[in-house]
């Protein structure tokens, strides 16, 4: 958990903040004049910013990285830098804070049923899941998942490994290099990105990229839609997402629901 003393009294050089903002610039390529525009600054500022012959306010780095839409853990490193403190914590699951939220995902979860849902963070590492997520995830990986660090469930492992996932996804090639491009440098760093489906530039596309999975003789095709909260203030809650699937065709739906017991 970040605490607030943790950064309190971080007085990084201006040079080095500086070198923050002139990489997050770059890497939304925004020019400075447009930052500027966005910040409600001028362009010699920010270039001032980034040399560091200008310190920011604040005030202006929050807005700088507002206007570069720096995920929260990146704009307390930014605050640092400039020798502020963090304006972003991460609460513990406990915290009462957090009940309305863990409400609303508990019936989010619950909702979903008989289909999937999970609850990941930006690395999809598992956060929770409901019965039917549970029961996929147990027929496709009987023998358990791989897990990450902090002992929670590495699904990018898991999805990308040939002998995890692997055996399962039919369409691999099509899969993987969408995945690979949502999680960006979150995944892993020996995941093959696989190559573009052969069926031609000229095949008409379906109207989603669904899941094709096969075993055992049970097959069925999904499609996800992602669901972020809004506006989020806590670290934690800034990285989750909900990923809920749903059945592609009716086979599919019956296979799911069959499942469902």
């Amino acid at each position: 958990m970040v605490s607030a003393l943790d950064l309190h009294d971080a007085t990084g050089p201006s040079e080095e903040f500086g070198v923050l903002l002139r990489r997050w610039r770059r890497r939304r390529g925004t020019s400075q004049l447009d930052l500027a525009l966005d910040a409600g600054t001028s362009q010699r500022h920010v270039s001032f910013l980034e040399t560091g012959r200008a310190r920011p306010s604040r005030y202006m780095v929050v807005a700088l990285a507002g206007a570069l839409d720096v995920p929260l853990r990146d704009r307390n490193a930014l605050l640092a830098a400039a020798g502020f403190s963090p304006a972003f914590l991460a609460r513990r699951d406990s915290d009462p804070d957090l009940a309305a939220v863990e409400a609303a995902l508990t019936f989010i979860l619950d909702k979903q049923e008989p289909f999937p849902a999970i609850v990941v963070d930006r690395a999809w590492r598992l956060r929770r899941a409901n019965a039917a997520a549970e029961r996929m995830l147990a027929f496709l990986a009987p023998d358990g998942l791989p897990t990450a660090d902090d002992g929670t469930i590495d699904l990018a492992a898991w999805i990308f490994d040939p002998d995890g996932l692997g055996p399962w996804l039919a369409n691999r090639d099509e899969v993987l290099p969408h995945m690979a491009r949502r999680l960006g440098p979150a995944a892993p760093h020996w995941a093959a990105a696989g190559d573009r489906s052969e069926t031609g530039d000229d095949a008409p596309l379906p109207p989603v990229l669904a899941l094709e999975i096969a075993k055992d003789g049970v097959a069925v095709r999904l499609f996800s839609t992602i669901t972020t909260l809004g506006e989020p203030q806590d670290l934690a809650l800034h990285d989750i997402r909900i990923e809920s699937f749903f059945p592609a065709d009716e086979p599919s739906r019956a296979v799911l629901e069959a499942m469902a017991g």
